[in-house]
């Protein structure tokens, strides 16, 4: 590992740029394509030091192993397309993911401070509160400060009639408890408190378990001495909430309500607990099984679905498709098929054994713990071929690169 030489890459004013553009990811990522902007200048940045310090780089197992994991990525998509429902869609993620390794690299070379992490962990916890104020106003008014309705049943504040609040807010979860263990007691019970009241109330049940996830992991990590005094605490208060929030909200309450029917044991109410997504998950399975080697290519599955679907698929009932897996394994597996399968697993298995080591150390904790609950294996979310969640995802990945062997 040539870490040092990476380390004299010197450019203070950059850096401060790279940070500004990093952390504008997610501040633009409520408005549509706009996200892409600081993503595209990272890109520039990326290229430009790629040009100018291609030896440094190369040399360095940061840059090794992130260019591995992506490559992975990058050849589980164009390896689905030739043969792809959606050809030109399948080619375009695979030419335009590119992005995310230049940027990746800029992330990578030029943060590698605690004072710039500690800044954008500062700039997500920000920008955290802030979305989580909005929608609680969207909550109690029937508009957020943007004068934005929730999507139906669901609290989405400035993300508008799109669901995607509670897992994103989820992934900056972790940023911000890493901030919030530098202020006082009350502000950090405070904030914690308001995150998860409106993940809660966002109404997904992936972010609810991610939520989890991410309180477990820091309770694991950062209080060695006194868990069981938190968990104890944590506790009593999701209980509290939990009860409030039955009271209070009756779309938390149909929420949960519908969950319940888990436990009845038939198709039917398992289908129904899990939001009609066993016929996605059928059809899933039924593409993988006939494109057994390379899939019907990424986000091919909405014009493949139809071709796949049982006779009686709700879906295809109502007039509509199923529009991704809503589960990233069989999406791997029937947009990518053994291929792309074999390629993720071996992303993912780069990855655990490249931050296996130093997990407890370092500044990359915060993202890593993001990355790995925006995979968890028990969660229906959003695909990992869209421009929206792809762009989520490389971001924590950048992060937990960029934050890797920074000491606090």
């Amino acid at each position: 590992m040539n870490q040092l030489a990476l380390k004299e890459i010197n450019h203070p004013r950059l850096s401060q740029l790279v940070v500004f553009l990093f952390c504008g990811v997610m501040w633009l990522l409520p408005f549509s394509r706009y996200a892409e902007l600081p993503i595209l200048g990272l890109s520039w940045v990326g290229l430009y030091l790629l040009g100018r310090y291609w030896k440094s780089l190369w040399a360095d197992q940061k840059i090794k192993t992130y260019f591995a994991v992506f490559l992975c990525y990058f050849l589980a998509v164009i390896l689905s397309a030739p043969d792809s429902y959606w050809f030109e869609k399948t080619t375009l993620i695979g030419v335009a993911s590119w992005r995310f390794f230049l940027a990746g690299i800029a992330v990578i070379v030029l943060i590698q401070s605690a004072k710039f992490l500690n800044l954008i962990f500062f700039g997500i916890s920000i920008l955290a509160i802030f979305w989580s104020l909005d929608a609680i106003i969207q909550q109690l008014i029937g508009t957020d400060i943007f004068g934005m309705k929730a999507y139906p049943g669901r609290l989405t504040g400035i993300f508008s009639e799109n669901v995607k609040l509670g897992p994103v807010l989820c992934l900056m979860l972790p940023m911000t408890m890493a901030w919030l263990k530098h202020q006082k007691a009350l502000w950090r019970w405070l904030v914690v408190l308001l995150m998860l009241t409106v993940i809660v109330l966002s109404g997904s049940r992936s972010a609810w378990i991610m939520s989890v996830f991410v309180l477990m992991m820091f309770w694991w990590h950062h209080v060695p001495g006194r868990r069981f005094i938190l968990l104890l605490k944590v506790g009593l208060l999701a209980a509290v909430v939990g009860v409030t929030l039955w009271f209070v909200s009756s779309d938390f309450q149909a929420r949960v309500e519908r969950s319940l029917h888990i436990v009845q044991g038939t198709e039917s109410a398992i289908d129904y607990a899990l939001a009609d997504r066993l016929p996605i998950w059928e059809t899933a399975w039924n593409m993988f099984d006939d494109n057994m080697v390379n899939g019907v290519g990424a986000r091919g599955f909405r014009k493949a679905y139809s071709k796949y679907a049982a006779d009686d698929d709700s879906w295809m009932e109502q007039g509509t498709v199923g529009l991704h897996a809503h589960h990233w394994i069989l999406e791997v597996m029937a947009e990518t098929g053994i291929i792309g399968l074999l390629l993720i697993m071996f992303a993912v298995f780069k990855l655990f054994a490249f931050f296996y080591r130093d997990f407890r150390k370092g500044l990359h904790w915060p993202f890593a713990v993001a990355l790995m609950a925006a995979f968890l294996p028990i969660i229906s979310i959003y695909s990992i071929f869209s421009s929206f969640w792809s762009i989520c995802v490389w971001w924590v990945m950048m992060g937990a690169f960029a934050g890797h062997s920074v000491d606090e």
